[in-house]
């Protein structure tokens, strides 16, 4: 009898405890993290998840495509955003899908705009997880597109007119390397410079 249990307690010491316990990949998830400025020039820094309660409020919707079926979505609306706040925002598979400054009143050509992200970038997904394009923005208007190929390389970036949403460049990556430029002059006239 003292042998069993002799056993017994040495086989749950060589597997340990965490034998027991199922795990699951919500252990390891970023919930929020806070980086406090130092000196000037430092800012603070929020690392937080899309689906942290605490930071974000969440409603379905269902969003409309004219060359689509309808679906269901999700918004995000941040609950108590913080001022001059550099935020990295994460979704539920731990991928980077925003990041960039909230700003509480945000003036632009003498216009003041209320609290959001003006100088922001935002990040797209493939359904395999993979990068498929990074959009920015400046000061609240598009700015540039980088879209991604499946290996992850460079091939396309779209410059905007930042006044009238217009694209004015494309530049094509072929194996690292500028292939050619677009620029438009109209909005589907373009002359095309090759890259040598």
């Amino acid at each position: 009898m003292k042998t069993i249990f002799f056993l017994l307690v040495m086989g749950m010491g060589v597997t340990g405890c965490n034998g027991w316990h199922k795990y699951s990949d919500s252990d390891n998830k970023i919930i929020n993290k806070i980086h406090r400025r130092s000196g000037l020039q430092e800012i603070d820094t929020l690392w937080v998840s899309q689906n942290d309660t605490a930071v974000f409020r969440s409603e379905e919707l269902i969003q409309r495509y004219p060359d689509r079926n309808a679906r269901l979505g999700l918004r995000y609306e941040l609950r108590n955003p913080k001022d001059e706040m550099y935020y990295f925002i994460y979704n539920d598979k731990q991928q980077l899908v925003q990041e960039g400054k909230y700003t509480a009143q945000y003036i632009y050509e003498g216009i003041t705009y209320d609290g959001n992200f003006y100088n922001t970038k935002r990040y797209f997904y493939k359904k395999n997880g993979r990068l498929n394009s990074v959009h920015y923005q400046e000061d609240g208007r598009n700015f540039k597109l980088e879209q991604f190929a499946k290996d992850g390389q460079l091939t396309k970036i779209t410059y905007f007119n930042k006044k009238t949403g217009e694209k004015e460049k494309i530049e094509i990556y072929k194996n690292k390397k500028l292939k050619e430029t677009r620029i438009y002059t109209a909005f589907k006239t373009y002359r095309t410079v090759k890259s040598f």
